[in-house]
């Protein structure tokens, strides 16, 4: 069964990913905003360095007084934002990133992981940790790449009909009730003009449409959210569309779905966190299924 996304509550938590650099500035003024909408803590947790490259030095200085790396890591957030984030709380690790920020994340009870889209084939670099994260997170994830402007206004939502894409469908509409929601399935048919061609285009858009229907019909949503919701049905490449649809409609969001399970995710049509994520030009949130 699952919740009802008028009664479904935002994230209680938000935990930062953040080495301090300044392309991790968009996921910090996102992650601002978001706690400040939902009115929860933000939890921000930095992992230094274990080879001794890091922004804080080990040793005390002649020049100033010592001070806990926590202290330091909150006075440059603070002046970062430039303004009150409420409840902030910041956690300093060392070790592997992905595994200092899963455990964290997992001591804290935190339901969203928020981090910065930089890639980068370097070993622990934002890129990488991000598709450890993808791939390991059990609890949801959203992966900034924009500055924000206000809260979402405009998400486009992926579905393959599974209850893992309906479950992304229902977290975006509560968690963003201002937003508008496009639901879009994506058909990736081989050798489609063989299918296509003498009127059988429009029966089978026929059948993907009211197979689409059915299937927002059974998401357990609000008359106000389904109000929301623009359906659509398109061919092609799963990531190659949702970019386009997002590049044209100048969606700010792109939200799918995610198994339960600790595996490498599944979107759409047999999708990956590599072809999805980093071809996407929104912040996209990958939304792990509610359990049954």
């Amino acid at each position: 069964m699952h919740v009802n996304a008028s009664t479904l509550p935002p994230p209680r938590n938000i935990l930062l990913a953040s080495d301090l650099h300044a392309h991790g500035d968009r996921a910090l003024d996102r992650a601002a905003q978001l706690a400040r909408q939902w009115r929860v803590p933000l939890h921000v947790v930095y992992v230094q360095a274990g080879d001794g490259c890091d922004l804080i030095s080990p040793m005390p200085l002649s020049w100033r007084h010592e001070s806990a790396p926590a202290a330091w890591v909150e006075r440059k957030i603070r002046r970062n934002l430039g303004h009150d984030v409420g409840e902030l709380v910041v956690h300093v690790g060392e070790g592997e990133p992905a595994d200092v920020i899963l455990d964290t994340a997992a001591s804290l009870g935190c339901d969203l992981i928020v981090l910065g889209g930089a890639e980068s084939t370097a070993p622990g670099a934002p890129g990488r940790v991000t598709e450890q994260l993808l791939r390991r997170s059990p609890v949801s994830l959203l992966v900034v790449k924009n500055r924000p402007r206000g809260a979402y206004a405009h998400a486009v939502v992926g579905t393959d009909f599974t209850s893992e894409s309906r479950d992304g469908l229902t977290a975006a509409a509560g968690w963003f009730p201002a937003a508008r929601l496009a639901l879009l399935h994506v058909l990736d048919i081989p050798y489609t003009s063989l299918w296509l061609d003498e009127g059988g285009g429009e029966a089978l858009a026929r059948m993907e449409m009211a197979t689409m229907q059915a299937f927002l019909s059974s998401a357990p949503l609000a008359e106000e959210a389904r109000a929301r919701v623009v359906a659509l049905v398109e061919h092609g490449h799963p990531e190659i569309v949702l970019r386009d649809y997002a590049l044209r409609e100048d969606a700010d969001l792109v939200v799918i779905g995610a198994f339960r399970r600790g595996l490498a995710f599944h979107v759409l049509v047999g999708g990956t966190s590599r072809r999805i994520v980093p071809a996407m030009p929104a912040d996209v949130l990958l939304v792990r299924a509610q359990a049954d």
